[in-house]
């Protein structure tokens, strides 16, 4: 019988935010990388995505931006606001770039800023690797800027179809309460047969995802299912770049018979994603590997978290340990590990891999922290329980989750 674990779930709102945001300045829970606010260089401790935003910013910084390959993930928009948050420096959550402090900016970070001030006079592949690493680093109003949007009207702005997902990005970032018009703009975008058949799967895929993450099958979601399917049939191509595509059409639209209750359908459009994702496992090349990696560890968050809903444990146990393998440093993954693990019966095995977490500093600790409490309270040692659960308080006391489980004088 699988074992159920409590709900554990942020507060977004601005009040929790604050909260969140003081406590981890007291909390003395540092993140231990040091990428995302200043370029430090990666660690021993450094994500995947950490080793990405590095990379991108060198490239940007050396003049070889066209040499980059594609990459999947977009790293949470407040990541940057929150690091520094643990490291108790304020000056580091400024909205302007040029603002982070002399003492945290390496030169990485200068040499950027200095790419970045040369604007339209950079081409159109530094422009949009240049929009997408401040979207990384938490800077939308600086990603704006280098794509010339500041002034734009999202009611009519056409996407530039070398910059459409950077672009949409930033706009989404920007302007949240308009989501319903960006969503049609990209539509429409996307049925443009006079757009690449590249540019119009990722708006479509992007729209796919968003809907489906929220649950919502609306019709604009389906029309998007349609659009991605279709422009993946006209995509041209072979090899690495080819096979990737078809993953992250499979992989997103899987939401479609997820969101209806299908099953068979979800698992087999996520095994064909899967499949696709091998085919393209790149050779030796350092760039390529980075990028297969970025697509592979969504692929197999998304199926570990699918398996453990539909109560497929065992294979969730499989899916997780390739997971924990993509990117051993990436707090996700020993959450969804150990989690796995738990509702295995295992809950020594989950307290080990939600202890992996607790190294790399952070928001992420809270969560870890609340687990650990809730393990060791079912393995019997309860003064283990309240030390953990006071740690996650200490580190975020916004979930309703952790209500109770410490003393009101925390």
């Amino acid at each position: 019988m699988m074992v159920e674990l409590p709900a554990y779930r942020t507060v977004d709102d601005g009040p929790a935010l604050s909260r969140r945001l003081l406590a981890l300045t007291e909390a003395g829970r540092p993140v231990a990388c040091p990428v995302h606010v200043g370029l430090g260089d990666p660690v021993a401790l450094s994500s995947n995505d950490a080793h990405i935003t590095h990379t991108v910013a060198r490239h940007l910084a050396e003049g070889t931006a066209h040499a980059l390959p594609p990459f999947n993930s977009v790293p949470h928009p407040a990541l940057r606001v929150l690091n520094a948050a643990s490291w108790d420096r304020v000056d580091a959550m400024t909205a302007d770039f040029a603002g982070m402090p002399a003492d945290l900016a390496s030169d990485l970070w200068t040499r950027v800023d200095e790419v970045c001030r040369r604007g339209a006079t950079l081409s159109s592949a530094e422009r949009g690797v240049a929009a997408e690493l401040l979207l990384r680093l938490g800077y939308p109003l600086g990603a704006a800027e280098i794509l010339g949007l500041l002034d734009a009207d999202v009611t009519t702005h056409t996407f530039r179809p070398d910059m459409v997902r950077a672009e949409l990005q930033a706009f989404m970032r920007l302007y949240p309460q308009a989501r319903s018009v960006l969503e049609d703009r990209a539509l429409r975008a996307a049925a443009d047969p006079g757009m690449a058949p590249a540019a119009r799967l990722r708006l479509a895929n992007y729209i796919v995802v968003l809907d489906g993450k929220r649950g919502h099958a609306t019709p604009a979601f389906h029309r998007a299912v349609e659009l991605a399917r279709r422009a993946m049939e006209e995509t041209p191509g072979t090899g690495m770049a080819r096979h990737l595509a078809e993953h992250t059409l499979y992989r997103a639209i899987a939401f479609e018979p997820y969101l209806r209750g299908d099953e068979e359908g979800t698992m087999e459009l996520l095994g064909r994603a899967a499949e696709a994702l091998e085919v393209a496992r790149p050779g030796t090349d350092a760039l390529d590997s980075l990028s297969w990696n970025d697509h592979a560890f969504p692929m197999f968050e998304t199926l570990s978290k699918t398996l453990l809903g539909y109560g497929e444990v065992r294979q969730a146990l499989d899916s997780t340990a390739r997971l924990v393998a993509i990117n051993p440093n990436d707090h996700r993954a020993w959450a969804v590990r150990g989690r796995a693990l738990a509702c295995s019966g295992d809950l020594e095995g989950a307290v080990r891999a939600w202890e992996r977490i607790l190294p790399l500093g952070g928001l992420p600790v809270a969560a870890a922290g609340f687990f650990l409490g809730w393990a060791h309270g079912e393995l019997g040692d309860t003064a283990l329980a309240r030390e953990f659960y006071e740690l996650s308080y200490s580190v975020d006391p916004t979930p309703e989750a952790i209500a109770g489980k410490v003393p009101l004088s925390v």
